[in-house]
């Protein structure tokens, strides 16, 4: 007799009584087990089917991958997926998947808010006040029109896509960079470029890149020099696609003008960081992707992707489709359709 379909959680964030409903509801068993080391994970998931992460950090590394005898799917409650080593669950035969559209809407518009705010000075205007002051602020910083400045996208695919199409309105020139795309922008009104333009000639870069080998350290001090001296950087993407003490230089040395960062190479942001001394720098707490609605979402996503492979299908949204599977799935459209 086989045993249950089990899927572990090794993070354990919050209450999953949504997941235990549907899940049990298909026959699967949901196990919560917190893990903080590989071997945690090791002996939390001898007997999982699936393992469930949450954290960026939680480490599913080759060593616990090849400790997973029955598992078929390590499934993420986020989109980035640079804590799995996606190439070793790949030769175990093991189909990694993410909630890839789940936080489009909340990031866009989380980089469209930095964006403006940044173009505008709404927060140091708001430093100026709050410190008892009124009048002046312009002409210590002139602000210029935003319909006559470039924005400049690191990376076109889901966010960055949503993100020019809310920028579209206030007609400004937009250029991208995405090494995954060849001939002509994807996304209209975005003219697609080399990285070495976006960053020559954009007053606004906006970053938009997972975090991989290739990207790390993507943004580094030859990149700062080469922008504007009046230029703003963006990130709501991964911290380490940025060279954080290169940024900090640029900013000592004033080669750019700013940045507005939701995501920092070290979280939580130490309280020592040089970054929080700077007044043309605005942090967020990387909360780009939250609200309600996009948890709700990612938790609807994870389970139909936990139920897919247990039924035999492909999940929503594999990392590694090219994967050849443990147990032979089905397309994904099938497991929709049916």
């Amino acid at each position: 007799m086989n045993p249950p379909f089990q899927a572990v959680n090794v993070d354990c964030n919050f209450d999953y009584a949504y997941e235990r409903e549907r899940l049990s509801a298909a026959g699967i068993t949901l196990v919560t087990q917190k893990s903080v080391s590989e071997e945690d994970i090791i002996a939390a998931c001898t007997g999982a089917d699936v393992v469930v992460v949450e954290g960026a950090r939680t480490p599913i590394t080759e060593r616990v991958i090849q400790a997973l005898p029955r598992c078929r799917l390590i499934v993420k409650y986020a989109v980035g997926v640079d804590n799995i080593d996606v190439a070793a669950a790949t030769r175990a035969g093991i189909v990694v998947a993410n909630a890839a559209d789940y936080c489009t809407e909340e990031v866009s518009d989380h980089a469209v808010a930095l964006l403006l705010a940044s173009a505008r000075r709404v927060v140091s205007m708001d430093r100026f006040v709050h410190a008892g002051n009124w009048a002046g602020y312009t002409r210590l910083h002139p602000l210029r029109r935003v319909s006559q400045l470039t924005l400049g996208l690191v990376g076109l695919g889901r966010i960055a896509r949503a993100t020019a199409r809310k920028m579209a309105g206030f007609r400004m020139r937009m250029l991208a960079a995405d090494p995954y795309l060849t001939g002509a922008s994807n996304e209209p009104g975005v003219d697609l470029v080399s990285l070495e333009t976006v960053l020559r000639e954009s007053d606004l870069v906006s970053v938009h890149v997972p975090l991989t080998p290739e990207t790390r350290g993507l943004i580094n001090e030859a990149a700062f020099r080469s922008m504007k001296p009046t230029s703003v950087i963006v990130n709501t993407s991964r911290g380490p696609v940025i060279d954080q003490p290169a940024l900090e230089r640029a900013l000592e040395e004033k080669w750019i003008a700013g940045a507005a960062l939701d995501v920092v190479a070290e979280e939580p942001l130490p309280a020592t960081s040089a970054l929080r001394r700077f007044d043309q720098v605005i942090l967020t707490p990387h909360a780009g992707a939250d609200s309600i609605d996009s948890m709700s979402h990612v938790r609807r996503t994870v389970v139909t992707s936990i139920e897919a492979v247990a039924r035999g299908h492909w999940p929503p949204f594999p990392v590694n489709p090219k994967a050849t599977p443990r147990f032979p799935l089905r397309p994904w459209s099938e497991a929709a359709s049916g």
